[in-house]
């Protein structure tokens, strides 16, 4: 009247652990892929972009810079200032 252990044992693993079969592991896998494959455009798509932005975000600096002297030597000035203040500490 006892069961065969290894049996039981066996089919506690398998209502346990129902992702050991390969198929129900295949559709996250494939999933997990896809994203990945959506992260690696997004990024090399940002790449792309990263000269020209800083081109721009440089060229804008510069013009802000020659348009208002006196605040930008202000801004630098209290950079400084926080900067000295927080190495002495």
């Amino acid at each position: 009247m006892h069961s065969d252990p290894d049996a039981e044992l066996s089919g506690a693993l398998e209502a346990t652990f129902p992702a050991s079969d390969p198929v129900a592991v295949q559709a996250p896998v494939t999933a997990g892929a896809n994203n990945l494959e959506w992260v690696v455009d997004e990024a090399e798509e940002l790449a792309d972009e990263a000269p020209e932005r800083v081109t721009q975000r440089q060229t804008m600096v510069v013009d802000e810079i020659r348009a208002r002297p006196l605040r930008a030597i202000a801004w630098a000035a209290a950079a400084g200032a926080v900067r000295g203040f927080l190495a002495t500490r």
